[in-house]
């Protein structure tokens, strides 16, 4: 089977068999990631605790019992100022070829949720008895055994199929919510501002001086609600970019250029830095890849 990085997590290491990968924990101190992006979905559950969670140019206050749908390549993380405790969620990553499967020819999944994301609506409240339900089916799938015969693996299929459609019924019955007003909005406006131009050519010091504010300050407070610098923010997108045309029919010298690197051995460089192999092999093995349908891949496991 064809390996594939995906950002910070691969599809090998979210169990590719399968096309799933479904996790649960409650910790006593929230840890923060740099904000990331991937190439399948992912349905984040906060239960309590957080703070903060970033999706694309949008820094949201969290509540108990929200539903974050996650769709492919957006960039989000959670984000925090301030020590926080007794931090709990869920959350279940799914690609698109596995919704594919799990719809069954009756409903189309992954457009289902792409219609609802496209118009920015990301973020749904569950009831608390909801919530609990759908944490119960996430700690149940994260406990099976990856490697099963094929009723293990229908079983698995039955759990997913309960919580996407409890998740879909979520989405189509209650309110979307809105951002929540944080203590700095500039990082908001810093952060749309950059996600709209990232592929032009940026300096920490032009952002500093279009938004009114020091090279120092902007620096700091952006590291601290993304847990990323501004040039590896910048830098992350524009290889997520990369990741995201290489199933088109252009030249890997195009797709760079696209993505805002002038110089094709920079982009050779930072590709292979961040996915952890080139251009020309990721494109090679996404391809296998999506040859290999899922439920093939599911018999030959």
């Amino acid at each position: 089977m064809a390996r594939l990085l995906t950002g910070d997590v691969s599809l090998t290491t979210m169990n590719a068999k399968k096309g799933f990968e479904a996790f649960y924990s409650c910790s006593g101190q929230m840890s923060m990631t740099g904000f990331h992006c991937h190439d399948f979905y992912e349905f984040y559950l906060h239960v309590r605790g957080g703070q903060y969670y970033g999706l694309d140019s949008g820094l949201y206050l969290l509540e108990p019992f929200q539903m974050f749908v996650i769709p492919p390549f957006s960039m989000h993380g959670i984000s925090s100022t301030q020590a926080v405790g007794g931090y709990e969620r869920a959350y279940l990553n799914v690609t698109p070829e596995t919704l594919k499967t799990l719809s069954c020819g009756v409903i189309d999944l992954d457009q289902f949720f792409r219609s609802y994301t496209a118009q920015g609506k990301y973020i749904f409240q569950l009831t608390q008895e909801t919530a609990r339900r759908c944490v119960r089916w996430i700690e149940e799938l994260q406990h099976r055994e990856t490697e099963g015969d094929p009723l293990q693996d229908f079983e698995d299929y039955t759990l997913l199929m309960n919580l996407l459609s409890t998740i879909c019924q979520t989405m189509r019955d209650s309110q979307t919510v809105s951002a929540g007003v944080i203590s700095n909005s500039i990082i908001q406006e810093l952060l749309t501002y950059i996600n709209g131009s990232y592929t032009q050519p940026l300096k920490i010091e032009s952002l500093a001086k279009h938004f009114g504010i020091s090279v120092s300050y902007l620096s700091h407070e952006f590291i601290k609600f993304t847990n990323r610098s501004v040039y590896d923010y910048i830098l992350y997108r524009r290889i997520m970019l990369a990741r995201q045309m290489m199933p088109s029919d252009m030249s890997l010298n195009t797709i760079a250029y696209q993505c805002g690197f002038n110089d094709y051995s920079n982009f050779l460089r930072m590709f292979n830095k961040l996915v952890g192999m080139s251009p020309s092999r990721y494109r090679k093995n996404l391809r296998e890849f999506q040859q290999d349908k899922p439920m093939e891949r599911q018999r030959q496991g």
